[in-house]
């Protein structure tokens, strides 16, 4: 039995995919002599006069692109009733299966598929085209690690509709939708940007962030819930590549990255170990104090001071970037409790042998660095920015470990490069005075003039323990309480997380207790503050209140007021609040966001009133001697809710015989039916066109 040949050229071989909008097929195009693949539309939306126009047409435009990252079109076409796409044929497995497999997946891997689907969505963008269903399942990867995005005309077809069909099937994939696109707003390039932090998010920690039974909810949660970084989910995410997901999945599109173009350049230049950004000419980039102490520019235009900012396969707390003096004392008490929240995250700087930690301690950083930077304090200060190295990746910085601090900077300085001590660590493994540890690490691509900084060693911290003894980790950073406890004899044991007025990302809790004696490699378990909880208050009732009422009562309660919508309703005054996001008095997080939806009144339909006419109180027209009846003079006038009038029936003749008379008018809003006899008033209808009912 022969193939189906599809538009005299396509030579249907076998079906290797569907999905709810389409199936694919693999074909053979008899007229070039190659392999495609063929993705035919379902039946169901052929119907669909809107959505087939899109689909042609969003189509054809992504047939113009031509990238290595991207699924070729070859071909848009009709058949009969049959609407196809015709496409390169790709050897390769979606990502979500990939995902599903083996997830987590290593951070490596992860960078090198962002980066290809990234610089695929660089030349989507340039073309005006955005694809707006950036997910797992329309990512190919082949067996050379070549990441290829497809999908790109289903993708903005669905989205020119709605994103429930008339089967009640979701069209597209809402566990990696924007909130904007939840919120049926408008939909740019950052629209896709977010989306792609969402499948690193899951190809780094092998979940989606947001998740529950019902797709509306996920949307919900898309737009309202904090996304947990992926560093505090699984462990070995490096902070820069924590902080490029954050980045890329802000719930507003203002503080994403600007285009995929910068998105990409933060992935080929995150930087594993630091916190801080070098390129400070790209929107949300932090810029690194000078020597002499200057101030820092946080999130925003360079120089701001705003404080911060399913489709178908081939195959199948935000803890924000607060100002934090590190080197706190007693003294600075009264500034801190002035400046309150911003300030409520200071920790004290880790000194060490009488004398202070060296400035990795100074400068914020996002997350744990190595654990071979021994008792470095970390801040979360750096939470929502984005590391860089540089755009310019003249030079490979060059292999300094184990160098003295002499040699390192002729090193350097040979390859027109700087260096900085940053501080002084305990090494077991180099003397006093040599490199233990460098950022950027040798051989990463670095820009001339450039700093590398470094590590000096200061030799083996002595320790005894003679009595199995466990010691005391509390008030120290995650990384300094590991290299404690792997000193005294012991291992770390899990590591939790709770709210605390304790300094961020400082133990609070051990067990062990300090003291206790265990056997040696015995597992301490430790808990790290993750900050005070927020505090509780009541949700008001704002129903009837007018959008200024309801924002001052929201300020008052301790809320805010974070969207406002408007909808018809004839059971609301115009102007008026008819829904609010929470029921009255449900505890909410101080500080948290409410949205509210304003009546507009009820909607002026056009519709058609039929009204009965009573003619017995017209004139009798029936002589007392019998005779011809005579008739009567029959006006009905109406006036429109516009002022319009128009007369239905105009001094018309009528017999009182006839009993009665329907006429209809039509309109909006409300209007007035007057019927006159002979031209006198005899009776006023009302006509509600809302209702459809006249009184």
């Amino acid at each position: 039995m022969g193939h189906k040949i599809l538009a005299g050229r396509y030579e249907i071989y076998e079906k290797i995919g569907e999905g709810g909008m389409a199936v694919v097929y693999k074909a053979r195009d008899k007229l070039l002599s190659r392999m495609v693949a063929i993705k035919i539309l379902r039946p169901e939306f052929v119907t669909d006069t809107n959505f087939v126009e899109s689909f042609r047409r969003e189509s054809r435009a992504a047939a113009s692109l031509s990238h290595p990252n991207i699924v070729n079109i070859y071909d848009v076409g009709k058949e009969g009733n049959i609407y196809y796409i015709v496409m390169e044929l790709v050897d390769g497995r979606p990502l979500s299966e990939i995902i599903a497999e083996e997830a987590p997946l290593d951070y490596k891997y992860t960078i090198s598929v962002a980066e290809q689907v990234a610089a695929a969505l660089v030349v989507a963008h340039k073309n005006n085209i955005i694809h707006r269903d950036v997910k797992p399942h329309n990512i190919l990867i082949t067996p050379d690690g070549s990441a290829k995005i497809t999908d790109f005309g289903i993708a903005r077809a669905v989205s020119d509709g709605t994103i429930v069909s008339e089967h009640n099937v979701v069209m597209g994939s809402v566990h990696y939708f924007s909130p904007e696109q939840g919120r049926g707003q408008y939909v740019d390039e950052k629209s896709d940007i977010y989306s792609l932090g969402i499948v690193m998010y899951e190809m780094l920690t092998g979940r989606v962030p947001f998740d529950a039974d019902h797709p509306v909810t996920v949307a919900m949660m898309h737009m309202n819930d904090n996304l947990i970084p992926p560093s505090k989910v699984v462990e070995g995410v490096p902070p820069g590549l924590d902080q490029i997901v954050v980045k890329a999945t802000e719930k507003y599109q203002v503080n994403r990255f600007r285009s995929a173009e910068e998105m990409l350049a933060a992935l080929q230049n995150v930087s594993f170990v630091t916190g801080w950004f070098e390129d400070e000419g790209i929107a949300g980039i932090f810029k690194r104090p000078n020597e002499g102490g200057a101030d820092e520019v946080y999130a925003g235009e360079p120089g701001a001071d705003d404080g911060g900012l399913e489709s178908d396969e081939q195959h199948g707390d935000d803890r924000g970037a607060d100002e934090t003096d590190d080197d706190y004392d007693e003294d600075d008490e009264d500034e801190d409790a002035a400046l309150g929240k911003k300030r409520r995250r200071k920790e004290a700087k880790t000194k060490r042998n009488g004398k202070k930690g060296g400035r990795f301690g100074k400068y914020k950083a996002l997350a744990i660095v190595l654990a071979l930077i021994v008792a470095l304090p970390v801040s979360y200060g750096l939470y929502k920015g984005i590391t860089y190295l540089t755009t310019d990746r003249g030079v490979e910085a060059p292999d300094l470990i184990g160098l003295n601090e002499e040699k390192a900077t002729k090193k350097a300085e040979d390859l027109k490069l700087k260096l900085e001590v940053a501080e002084e660590v305990f090494s077991d493994e180099h003397e006093v005075g040599l490199v233990v540890d460098q950022d950027p690490k040798a051989k990463e691509k670095v820009k001339k003039g450039s700093t590398i900084r470094v590590n000096l060693s200061k030799g083996p911290e002595t320790v005894t323990p003679t009595d199995n003894s466990v010691p005391d980790v509390l008030g120290k950073s995650l990384a300094s309480a590991e290299y404690t406890i792997q000193q005294y004899g012991f291992t770390r044991g899990n590591v939790s997380y709770a709210d605390s007025e304790k300094p961020i990302d400082t133990v609070i809790d051990q067990s062990p207790k300090a003291g206790d004696k265990v056997a040696s490699g015995s597992a301490i378990n430790l808990t790290i503050s993750q900050g005070a909880k927020p505090k509780e208050v009541s949700m008001p009732n704002l129903i009837g209140m007018t959008e200024q009422e309801a924002r001052n009562a929201l300020t008052n309660a301790g809320l805010n007021l974070s969207g406002v919508d408007s909808d018809f309703s004839v059971d609301y005054r115009q102007d008026t609040v008819m829904w609010q996001q929470y029921k009255t008095n449900t505890k909410l997080s101080e500080g948290q966001g409410v949205k509210i939806i304003i009546s507009k009144g009820p909607e002026e339909k056009t519709s058609t009133v039929s009204i009965t006419i009573d003619f017995s109180g017209a004139p009798d027209g029936t002589p007392a001697g019998g005779g011809a009846e005579t008739p009567f003079k029959l006006s009905v006038l109406f006036t429109n809710g516009d002022g319009s009038q128009t007369y239905i029936v105009n001094a018309a003749d009528r017999f009182k015989s006839a009993g009665s008379e329907s006429v209809s008018v039509t309109g909006k809003g409300n209007g007035r039916v007057e019927v006159y006899f002979n031209g006198a008033l005899n009776k006023t209808y009302s006509v509600d066109f809302n209702t459809g009912k006249a009184s």
